[in-house]
């Protein structure tokens, strides 16, 4: 485990559940945090990167680091044909992933990427709805507080809300509506008197249009001393659906009615990772690499049309 936060944690949790998995070591930022998830998980902790791939015969490795510190780690387990599962945001700037994207495709290495939201159990149900009735209309809103740690409120360092976390929701609009163009994005002012370090826009908005012809329209804000609505609406010929983490609820003419989440979606993308490594299969994951490239893209698509900087060029 490359990262010791609380992603981290969250992983360590779910592969802690699935038999024959024995945690190897872990490598951090601060030796301190290193230590204290080896001592905790199991696996020794590592000092640094070239220390913990010469430590023996690893078989995967998960990357949950901060976005502007994706980059060496990915290369070199890809030199070294290491299977990695890498947290959302796959980096801060464009280029980066994009390097990181031309060498998982030389290599054919097993990768997957931690859009968690597409495993959620409820979806598969929902996409044979939106086939009897698609979607015009797409509104995902992430509302929410500013995360503890310092580099999140630095958009050079994070990418910006929207790159952060707001991708999550784009991530699913793709899987559940196919490829999107922005149309226009804004962001607004950065100054706050709670956080005057921080520089990350309080508040994003944008419009974009997807290849079935639907609207969407996406917004971002860290304003609330507390998470409000994060999820996505869709809205069909006579039909609203409303997909959070927790449940999808159709309404409609006849009523309204729930499906609650059955499962963990961490737990989820890791055993699907695990299945693709053990079968040196890569088409077993919920998102690849590849394909999470093409979210993050238009996520920075839209802080480069938002003139939100940090997103890198072209």
């Amino acid at each position: 485990m490359i990262g010791a936060g609380g992603i981290a944690a969250r992983h360590l949790e779910a592969l802690g559940k699935e038999p024959g998995v024995e945690i190897a070591g872990h490598l951090a930022r601060h030796p301190q945090s290193a230590r204290g998830a080896a001592s905790r998980w199991g696996g020794r902790p590592f000092e640094s990167l070239d220390d913990l791939l010469a430590d023996g015969d690893l078989d995967a490795v998960w990357v949950t680091v901060p976005p502007h510190a994706h980059g060496e780690i990915e290369l070199a387990l890809i030199e070294r044909r290491i299977p990695m599962f890498v947290e959302k945001p796959l980096s801060a700037d464009r280029e980066t992933a994009r390097r990181i994207a031309r060498a998982v495709e030389e290599s054919g290495l097993v990768t997957a990427v931690g859009y968690q939201w597409r495993a959620l159990d409820t979806l598969p149900r929902l996409r044979e709805a939106l086939k009897e009735r698609p979607a015009r209309m797409v509104s995902g809103s992430w509302q929410g507080s500013l995360p503890e740690p310092g580099w999140w409120r630095r958009v050079e360092l994070s990418g910006g809300q929207m790159v952060e976390q707001a991708t999550h929701l784009f991530d699913l609009a793709r899987y559940l509506l196919g490829e999107a163009t922005v149309l226009h994005a804004a962001v607004g002012d950065n100054e706050r008197s709670d956080f005057p370090e921080a520089n990350v826009a309080v508040a994003a908005a944008a419009t974009l249009r997807f290849q079935g012809g639907a609207l969407g329209n996406f917004t971002a804000t860290s304003l609330l001393p507390w998470t409000g609505f994060v999820g996505l609406q869709l809205i069909c010929q006579g039909l609203l659906v409303t997909l959070t983490r927790e449940s999808v609820i159709y309404s409609d003419a006849k009523g309204r009615r729930e499906e609650i989440t059955g499962n963990d979606p961490f737990e989820a993308v890791d055993r699907a990772f695990l299945q693709a490594v053990g079968a040196g299969d890569p088409s077993l994951v919920h998102s690849s690499y590849a394909d999470a490239m093409k979210t993050h893209e238009l996520v920075l698509d839209v802080a480069e049309a938002a003139g939100e900087h940090g997103s890198g060029e072209r």
